[in-house]
Parts: structure tokens; C-alpha cells; sequence
């Protein structure tokens, strides 16, 4: 009966420390910049949840990195599919149905509804601003990601060009992934903050 009882208990214990341990995984802000290992399986996806609708990928992807819809929020997509016809400073517009079809994707996926603890940290820096946010470079958790990077690094380099070009140096965009681990500018090599 003991033996019994000592085996409830350990069991009860591992259950609650696991519940424990992924609770505060996923809340944390201490485990939000461990992408990689133990922390990371614990806070959820790994940044932000990767593109996986095959239309906004050949439609956006065709002339820029297909962005993960988390990495900005609801209001900024909106704001983006209802004006293609000046999309920073091009015609993307887009048959009607179609155009619909990827808002409902984009929002439906933004960073307010996202898991992933860069997507929480976009949401979370852009609950307090005026306005809606017109770029992801603009975000204040962007901004406060890249402040160290200098721009010769990225700006006179014709294989990145500007900070939007996400998939220049980050080698795991297209999982989701934009920590530090996986950042290799071209011509610079690997950076770390």
C-alpha cells in the first residue's frame, strides 16, 4: 500500500513540476529569447508559426520573402490588403476573391493570435502605440531586436538591401525561426548580439 502510494505521489509531483515548467514557459519573459533546446519546446512554436497557405506563399512570395502573418498584427494586415494598388510603392492588387481569401488567411493567423514568443512580443509592443503599424520594420519589438546591427552591415550589402529582407540573414525564416542562432549576414558571417 505504501509502494502504491509512493508511486501516486512521485507521479503527481513529475505531472505538476512538467505543468509547472510549461507554464512558465510559455509566459516568461525569461525564456522568450531560447528559441533552441528544453525552453523552446516549452513556449510553443518557435517564433512565429511559418507561412502554410500555398496561395499567400506564390502570390506575395513572387516578388518579396512570403512574411509569417504573426509578425504583424490583425489591423496592420487589413491595412495592407485594402490598398495593393500602392503597395509601398507598387501594383500588387489582386483579383477580388483572391485578395479575401488572403486577408482572411493573414488575420486569421496575425501576431495577436499566434503562440510563438516573437509573434506574443509584436503583439505585446504594438498594444500601447496610436495608429497602425505600416511596416514590421517599425514595430517596436523589431526595432528593439536589430538596434545593435549597424546599417553598413545590411544596407551596403546587394544580398540583404534593407532590414525587410528577413530571409537574407535569417537561414530558418521560412520555419518560423528569427533567433539569433540562424542569423548569417551575407559577407559578415554570423551574428550574434
Amino acid at each position: 500500500m505504501k509502494l502504491r502510494s509512493l508511486a501516486a505521489a512521485v507521479v503527481v509531483a513529475v505531472e505538476g513540476s512538467s505543468a509547472l515548467l510549461a507554464f512558465s514557459g510559455a509566459g516568461g519573459e525569461e525564456h522568450e529569447e531560447q528559441e533552441e533546446g528544453w525552453g523552446a519546446r516549452l513556449a510553443g512554436p518557435a517564433g512565429v508559426r511559418p507561412v502554410d497557405d500555398p496561395l499567400y506563399a506564390a502570390e506575395c512570395g513572387s516578388c518579396h520573402y512570403a512574411y509569417p502573418p504573426g509578425l504583424l498584427p490583425a489591423e496592420s494586415w487589413r491595412g495592407f490588403m485594402s490598398n495593393l494598388a500602392e503597395h509601398f510603392g507598387e501594383n500588387a492588387e489582386l483579383e477580388p476573391g483572391t485578395q479575401q481569401q488572403l486577408t482572411d488567411y493573414l488575420v486569421r493567423n496575425a501576431a495577436e493570435r499566434d503562440t510563438g514568443w516573437i509573434a506574443r512580443g509584436i503583439s505585446r509592443s504594438v498594444e500601447t502605440r496610436t495608429g497602425t503599424v505600416k511596416r514590421i520594420t517599425e514595430t517596436p519589438y523589431f526595432v528593439r531586436q536589430h538596434d545593435e546591427i549597424p546599417p553598413r552591415v545590411w544596407r551596403d550589402k546587394p544580398d540583404v538591401g534593407s532590414l525587410s529582407n528577413c530571409s537574407a540573414c535569417h537561414t530558418a525564416a521560412d520555419k518560423g525561426r528569427f533567433d539569433e542562432h540562424s542569423v548569417k549576414i551575407p559577407g559578415v558571417g554570423r551574428w550574434d548580439d
